[in-house]
């Protein structure tokens, strides 16, 4: 509805809309009408949505994927396998892990973790001898050469190149923060027999998974 302007007739004066007041409660029902046209109404799809990026997002920050070049790890991993490597944890024994070989123009290497920290380890031969710290300090006798019927249980004896050997002569035990490593396929495999011990700097992570080729998904061992 509109009222005329007493002068609304005359010329030069135009008519004015008439003012609408509301109760309180009116008003109150309109602000309410009015948030429910501009409020996002947030779906179950939504929140699907935002979880799966989150759990993304902590994927990518916990873990990286690595891909298998040559037959090292046979029969474990072959060729072009496709992996999951869990980042920042340090390896237990016979885990396998990635690590930069510090070699100019090579990638990523993957191998089986064999001595920790800690370790007792000796030198006869051109041979390094592991044993685990666990299994007890053994008395050696540097003297004679050691026959390998007189080892101790739970050692493993390993031929080395020269260069290890005289690196590792003088040491009695893997140092801390180092690691020995092999590949499980002996004959084809650059591992600590010509590297010598790895350093946990060196350390990307412990492979946990595979998920390529599809019909080898699962847990690494």
């Amino acid at each position: 509805m509109y009222k005329t302007h007493p002068q609304a007739t005359k010329k030069g004066h135009s008519t004015k809309k008439k003012r609408r007041y509301y109760s309180k409660e009116k008003k109150e029902q309109l602000e309410k009408m009015r948030q429910r046209k501009t409020k996002r109404i947030i779906k179950p799809q939504d929140i699907f949505f935002l979880l799966l990026i989150g759990l993304c997002f902590v994927f990518l920050v916990q873990n990286k994927t690595h891909r298998v070049a040559g037959s090292s790890m046979v029969p474990t991993l072959e060729n072009n396998d496709r992996i999951i490597v869990r980042k920042g944890r340090l390896p237990e024994r016979y885990e396998l892990i990635t690590f930069d070989p510090e070699i100019s123009n090579e990638s990523s290497y993957v191998k089986r973790v064999i001595g920790l920290p800690g370790d007792q380890l000796w030198t006869d031969s051109k041979a390094v001898y592991l044993r685990p710290q666990k299994a007890g300090k053994w008395t050696l006798n540097t003297a004679n050469p050691i026959p390998s019927e007189d080892l101790p249980d739970s050692t493993l004896k390993v031929m080395v190149n020269e260069e290890v050997f005289q690196a590792l002569r003088d040491i009695h035990k893997i140092p801390e923060k180092s690691y020995f490593v092999l590949g499980d396929n002996r004959s084809a495999s650059k591992d600590s027999r010509t590297m010598g011990l790895i350093s946990e700097e060196q350390i990307e992570g412990v492979v946990t998974y595979r998920y390529f080729p599809l019909n080898k998904i699962g847990q690494v061992k």
